[in-house]
């Protein structure tokens, strides 16, 4: 409850900020954000912006004869336009876990480890050539200690869009990561086709997966829906299933994002 009630103090000012005052498209882009699907944008924030991208997600996967159900409420993504071509970014979340199997269930609570990190823009489109982004991530061993990694866990990824259309975009990402536990990492792509559809909603498709070092691949789809009552704020919906037993059997996912100032 605690929890809430100082999420709920930090953003109030937020939304009262995003909702006064006249937009201005004229002196700052759309907001563009990282959510709801798994690709990250090639684009960076504006310089000297703040943007908050919030959400929350119920993710379940039934392995062995065990139910796994995650709660994530809120998953956080803070990023800062310090350069044009580059911003800082810091995530986290909290976290419910739920196991389930015949000879009972057990519950784990507390916050995620921090990740901080930082997106580069490597290049504009132009003509065939695709905008081209460099996203890199260190998560720290930090969290609760249930979900407190054993060491120092690196990522990075290429984002890569180009726009098919005036409506129609596709962007995909490669790269690698690690989760903390052990010194093997895991490949991972993503591959989405966004459409921008008439009174500010958008949607969009997606596949993705990744594989372990001593693993086989797993796949899953997504979709979902975005809104954007102003120019720097964006809802959004989407879901999961997945193509293969080893991916999580689905999700739901409902977020906010706000971009300050506007």
């Amino acid at each position: 409850m605690k929890l809430r009630l100082l999420l709920l103090a930090a953003l109030l000012p937020a939304l009262s900020y995003a909702q006064s005052g006249p937009d201005n498209l004229k002196t700052s882009p759309p907001i563009d954000t990282d959510r709801p699907n798994q690709t990250e944008s090639a684009k960076v924030v504006p310089v000297g912006t703040l943007q908050l991208e919030s959400g929350l997600l119920r993710q379940t996967d039934l392995q062995d004869g065990e139910r796994t159900t995650d709660f994530y409420y809120p998953a956080v993504l803070l990023r800062v336009g310090v350069w044009e071509r580059l911003e800082l970014r810091l995530k986290t979340d909290y976290h419910r876990q739920r196991l389930t199997s015949p000879q009972g269930s057990n519950e784990a609570k507390g916050l995620d480890a921090i990740t901080v990190g930082t997106k580069i823009k490597v290049s504009e489109e132009k003509g065939l050539l695709p905008a081209i982004a460099f996203l890199g991530h260190l998560t720290l061993p930090s969290g609760s200690s249930v979900f407190r990694p054993a060491t120092f866990a690196p990522d990075f990824r290429l984002s890569l869009s180009h726009s098919l259309s005036q409506r129609l975009e596709l962007g995909y990402n490669m790269g690698y990561e690690w989760n903390g536990d052990n010194s093997h990492g895991s490949g991972i792509y993503t591959l989405s086709l966004g459409a921008d559809l008439p009174h500010h909603f958008g949607a969009f498709v997606e596949l993705y997966g990744d594989k372990p070092h001593h693993g086989h691949w797993r796949h899953a789809a997504d979709g979902g829906f975005t809104f954007m009552p102003r120019h720097n704020m964006q809802l959004d919906l989407s879901a999961e299933v997945s193509l293969n037993h080893l991916a999580p059997d689905y999700f739901l996912s409902a977020g906010l994002s706000l971009r300050m100032p506007r």
